[in-house]
C-alpha cells in the first residue's frame, strides 16, 4: 500500500524539522566570517558557534530520546520544535558575540529534543516495509539537502540588505509551519508502548562526561601547548573517569531490571552490530562535516570568493546529495547494507583526496567540482544505519534509538572541527615560521594547513571503510520485512490506520 496524503504530510513534518536543524549549521558555516565581523569575534573563536551547538545537541540527545519514550514522541517533537523556533528568532536579534554563542547553544537543545523523536515517530508510525523505507530515506535526504540549502541561502542573503539575521527569521517561520503541520497530522493516541521504568539519573554522568570531553577538545585548539596543556589533560582524565563510571552504573542498573539511559546489552546483541555501525557513522561524519567547513574556508580565504560565489559552488553537492538517499530507499530491501555502505564510502573517500591535492589556480570544474559531488557518498549510511538501529531496540525505546546516530554525528562534528582546526593551525604556523616574509593569513600559508586537514579527513574516511569491511561482515538486507512478521506488521498497520481515522472522525464531530 502506498503513502496516503496524511502519510506524506507526516513525512514532510518530521523531515522538515530535522532538515532545519542542519540548515542552521549550513547557513552559519558560510555566514560565520560576516557574523564574526559584525559581532566582533576573535579569529580563534569563530568555530565556537558551531561547536557549542553540537555540544548542547550531543550532550542532551540521549536524555531527550528517553524522555520521548516516557512522555511520547509527539510531545517531545512539538516542544523541541517550538523551542527551536523561539531561539531562532532570538538569535536573529543577537547584539554581541557572547549572546550569539549562547543562543546557538540553546538552539541545540531544541534539535536534541525533536530529532530522536522524529526518528522514533517514523519507526512507530510506519510498520516495516516499503513505506518505512521511504520515510527513512526522506529523513536521510533532509540531512545533506538541509545543510547545502543553508549554505546557499546564506550566500544569497548574508551580503544583501537582508543580512545574515534574515536566515534566522526564515528558520523561525519554517519551524512554526512544521509545528502546525505536525500538530494537525501526528496521531494523538499511543501508537507504541511507553517506557515505564522512569528516568535513569545516571545520564547526568554521561552528559557531564560528554560536555567535559567536548570542552576539552575545543580548548585544545587554542591552548598554548594544545593537548599537552595542563587544563586539557586534566579535563581529559576526568572525562574518561566519568565515562567509566557511567558504564558501570548503567550495567548495574540494567542487571537489576531498573531504568537505564543506554541499555549496554544492545551492544552485545547478536546480529545488531551496533558498535561497528556507530564507528562507521562517527568516522564518516568526522570527515563529511569537517570537510564542508574547510570547503567554505578554502573558497573564501584562499580563493577570496564572497559568500554568494561560495554558495553557488555548493549547488552540485545539493543535487548529488539526494542520490545516495534515493538509492538507499530503492535498494535497501534488495542489496545487503554492507555493500551499499561500502560503495558510498568509497565514493566519498575521493573528496578529501581532491581537497588535499587541489590546485587553487585551476578552474572549479577541474578538481573542486568532483570534490563537491563525491563527498555525499557517505549519506547512504544514514538511512541504512538508522533502520538497523531502531530494529535493535524494544518498542518502548524507539526515540532513544533515534538518538544513537544523531549524537554520534554531532560528537563527530565537534571533535572533527576541533582536531582538524588544531592540525591546520599548527601546520600553517610551522610553515609561516619557515617563511616569515609571508603574512600569517595569506592564502599560501592557510592552504598548507587546509591540506593537512584534508589528509586527516581522508584517514578518517579510510577508517570508516575498514570498519565496514571487517566490522559489518554478514550484515544483510535491513529494509526487508521478514515473512514471519508480515501478518503482525499488516495487523499493526491496520490498527494504526483505524486509530488515525477515529481521530479524524472525532475532530469532525467536534
Amino acid at each position: 500500500m502506498g503513502l496516503s496524503a496524511r502519510d506524506i504530510a507526516f513525512v514532510i513534518a518530521v523531515s522538515g524539522v530535522t532538515t532545519l536543524n542542519v540548515f542552521l549549521l549550513g547557513s552559519v558555516t558560510v555566514a560565520l566570517p560576516t557574523i564574526g565581523r559584525d559581532l566582533h569575534f576573535q579569529e580563534a573563536d569563530l568555530h565556537w558557534p558551531v561547536n557549542v551547538n553540537s555540544l548542547s545537541y550531543g550532550c542532551l540527545l540521549l536524555f531527550c530520546g528517553r524522555l520521548g519514550d516516557i512522555f511520547g514522541g509527539r510531545l517531545m517533537f512539538l516542544v523541541g520544535s517550538v523551542w527551536f523556533a523561539i531561539w531562532s528568532l532570538a538569535t536573529a536579534f543577537a547584539p554581541t558575540s557572547t549572546i550569539f554563542i549562547v543562543d546557538m547553544a540553546l538552539l541545540g537543545i531544541g534539535s536534541a529534543a525533536n530529532t530522536p523523536a522524529a526518528i522514533g515517530l517514523c519507526s512507530s508510525y510506519f510498520p516495516p516495509g516499503t513505506n518505512r523505507n521511504k520515510a527513512f530515506s526522506a529523513l536521510g535526504v533532509g540531512q545533506p539537502v538541509g545543510f547545502i540549502m543553508g549554505l546557499i541561502a546564506s550566500g544569497l542573503l548574508t551580503e544583501s540588505r537582508a543580512t545574515w539575521r534574515s536566515l534566522f527569521y526564515i528558520q523561525a517561520a519554517l519551524a512554526v509551519f512544521f509545528v502546525c503541520l505536525a500538530f494537525a497530522v501526528f496521531p494523538k493516541g499511543r501508537s507504541n508502548r511507553r517506557y515505564d521504568k522512569g528516568l535513569d539519573w545516571g545520564e547526568h554522568t554521561m552528559h557531564l562526561a560528554a560536555g567535559v570531553t567536548e570542552l576539552n577538545s575545543s580548548d585544545s585548539t587554542t591552548a598554548p601547548k594544545g593537548w599537552l596543556a595542563p587544563q586539557v589533560s586534566s579535563l581529559l582524565s576526568v572525562s574518561i573517569l566519568l565515562l567509566v563510571a557511567f558504564a558501570y552504573f548503567e550495567r548495574r542498573r540494567e542487571s537489576r531490571n531498573m531504568s537505564v539511559l543506554m541499555p549496554l546489552s544492545i551492544w552485545r546483541q547478536p546480529g545488531a552490530k551496533l558498535g561497528p555501525l556507530v564507528g562507521v557513522v562517527f568516522f564518516g561524519w568526522f570527515s563529511f562535516d569537517t570537510l564542508n567547513y574547510f570547503f567554505t574556508l578554502y573558497y573564501q580565504q584562499v580563493q577570496l570568493l564572497n559568500p554568494l560565489e561560495t554558495s553557488l559552488r555548493f549547488i552540485p553537492m545539493t543535487i548529488a546529495g539526494a542520490i545516495p538517499n534515493i538509492a538507499a530507499g530503492y535498494f535497501v530491501s534488495r542489496v545487503p547494507a554492507q555493500k551499499l555502505m561500502l560503495i558510498g564510502l568509497l565514493v566519498s573517500m575521493a573528496a578529501p583526496l581532491f581537497y588535499a591535492l587541489i590546485n587553487p589556480d585551476v578552474s572549479f570544474w577541474h578538481m573542486a567540482f568532483f570534490m563537491m559531488i563525491t563527498i555525499v557518498g557517505v549519506d547512504i549510511v544514514y538511512p541504512l544505519g538508522n533502520q538497523q538501529v531502531v530494529t535493535s531496540f524494544d518498542e518502548d525505546s524507539q526515540s532513544l534509538a533515534g538518538s544513537i546516530f544523531s549524537v554520534t554525528t554531532r560528537l563527530a562534528t565537534a571533535l572533527g572541527l576541533a582536531v582538524t582546526s588544531g592540525i591546520a593551525a599548527s601546520v600553517s604556523k610551522a610553515y609561516n615560521e619557515k617563511h616569515p616574509h609571508l603574512d600569517a593569513e595569506s592564502p599560501e600559508v592557510l592552504m598548507v594547513g587546509f591540506r593537512a586537514a584534508g589528509w586527516t579527513c581522508f584517514a578518517s574516511t579510510l577508517m570508516s571503510i575498514m570498519i565496514v569491511i571487517f566490522g559489518l561482515r554478514g550484515l544483510g538486507v535491513v529494509g526487508k520485512r521478514s515473512s514471519a512478521s508480515d501478518h503482525v506488521a499488516q495487523s499493526d498497520e491496520l490498527q494504526l490506520r483505524e486509530l488515525r481515522q477515529a481521530e479524524h472522525d472525532n475532530s469532525k464531530a467536534r
